[in-house]
């Protein structure tokens, strides 16, 4: 009995690599979207804590622009008259 050339095939062979070459590459793939994903959650976060940030900031201003020149004693005064 004649054994088949079949497995001996370049086309089958070139095709086996290519699917090996392709299950990797479709891995490498899926691991870069997982680290874009990441950075875009990052980036998301750190412009919400910014605008936290900035609002802290911008109420601090307010409370020292309230207070200057107001002094307790000036407030008592108010109080007792």
């Amino acid at each position: 009995m004649r054994q088949s050339v079949a497995p001996n095939r370049a086309s089958q062979s070139s095709s086996a690599a290519l699917a090996s070459s392709s299950a990797a590459a479709l891995s490498k793939l899926l691991e870069k979207k997982k680290e874009y994903d990441a950075v875009s959650a990052l980036e998301r976060a750190s412009a919400l804590y910014l605008e936290r940030i900035e609002a802290l900031g911008e109420d601090c201003n307010i409370m020292a622009n309230a207070g200057e020149g107001v002094s307790i004693y000036a407030f008592l005064a108010k109080v007792d008259t």
